[in-house]
């Protein structure tokens, strides 16, 4: 029971450890600016949010130079955040502004922008782990969405396991999902969809994971590991977003296209807020996903189908809630109102009076002991 218990607490600390990281999400990444035949420059920084009355340090370098020019700093909103001449960048109050660095190089002006927000609160953890630069999020500054560098995050030594759910509406985390379950090559695997709203941020996910096949019925405390790298699907992913209540599913937006490549973890976030959390019906996924092998395919295929999927006729004809699967290792699907996540009021309700239970019988306990204490001595 005891290692029970330690099991349970570490899965629960470390899915707090991994909502708080997916709210905070660090640009690590670089901007790139204009060019000036060869020449580039580039924008770098450990932070997308700056704290009220905190400091962050950018840097901005231009390549193809033997000596780095003289950087002009400018703030898009000085009340929200000012940058000193040597990059310094301070929150003023709440809000978001753009920071952009310039140069003259060759006779040529370059500049290069970078998004920040400026919060009021900082979160111990997300600060720590931010400023040890290991959030492992990136900025694609060509289209405008932040999104996990899956092949080197940290996440993947943290897997996956459904209480990460259950805690993620206490730290500002409300979102849809799908998972689907299946056994291939000895090995369970988990395909989940997610997207919502990440705190300040929303988009969606696609993740698959696995662990020994070992003929249990999966708990909301069943540990699964990042899929190994021979598992890797190629996926592609396209989040769209429903601008205007009233809007038809072809009048939604593109907010972006995750690249075809291999992942284990394809994710895409662009700051926001909907205009509904629950359920996060203004949001559509729609990705298409190369398996190992064809049987690997099909189970997929067989999976969405259970979660209530509607299987089309052809690719080109597929709607809302459908997939295709015409043999082969590619399955297609497009998700937007299915979901199997619980009302999360009454995830809060369930867990926050069990949570309360605990507490008063810990502190009925420590009063009894010390009761007894007093008694004896």
């Amino acid at each position: 029971m005891k290692n029970l218990l330690k099991k349970s607490a570490f899965i629960l600390f470390t899915a707090v450890l991994m909502c708080l990281c997916v709210m905070g999400v660090s640009a690590a990444d670089d901007g790139i600016a204009t060019f000036a035949e060869g020449y580039e420059l580039t924008i770098s920084a450990d932070y997308m949010f700056v704290g009220v009355n905190k400091t962050a340090q950018f840097e901005a370098t231009v390549s193809g130079v033997e000596v780095q020019p003289a950087i002009t700093w400018k703030s898009s909103d000085e009340s929200i955040a000012t940058v000193s001449a040597s990059g310094a960048v301070k929150g003023k109050k709440e809000g978001y502004a753009t920071i952009t660095a310039s140069a003259v190089v060759a006779g040529e002006n370059l500049t290069a922008s970078y998004p920040i927000q400026v919060v009021k609160n900082e979160n111990i953890i997300h600060s720590y782990l931010e400023t040890n630069n290991v959030l492992s999020y990136q900025y694609d500054y060509d289209y405008g969405y932040y999104y996990a560098n899956d092949k080197e995050s940290w996440q993947k030594n943290f897997g996956f396991a459904r209480v990460y759910d259950y805690v993620a509406p206490y730290v500002g985390m409300e979102y849809d999902y799908i998972r689907v379950f299946f056994t291939y090559d000895e090995e369970d695997f988990m395909v989940q969809l997610w997207k919502g709203q990440y705190g300040v941020l929303y988009g969606g996910e696609i993740g698959i994971y696995n662990r020994d096949e070992d003929g249990q019925k999966s708990s909301p405390f069943t540990f699964y590991a990042a899929a190994s790298e021979k598992y890797w699907p190629v996926m592609d992913m396209s989040v769209y977003h429903q601008e205007e209540e009233g809007d038809t599913p072809d009048e939604y937006e593109l907010l972006f296209k995750r690249p075809v490549d291999k992942y284990w973890w394809c994710t895409g976030f662009v700051m926001g807020t909907l205009r509904q959390y629950e359920p996060a019906d203004e949001l559509r996924i729609e990705a298409t996903i190369t398996f190992r092998d064809a049987e690997m395919a099909t189970l997929f295929a067989n999976g969405i189908r259970d979660c209530g999927f509607t299987k089309a006729a052809e690719k080109q004809y597929m709607g809302i809630d459908s997939y295709y699967y015409g043999g082969g290792n590619d399955v297609s699907v497009s998700w937007q109102g299915i979901s199997e996540a619980e009302n999360t009021m009454g995830i809060k309700a369930g867990i926050g009076a069990t949570f309360l239970l605990s507490l008063v019988n810990f502190l009925l306990k420590i009063g009894l002991v010390r009761l007894a204490l007093f008694i004896i001595f």
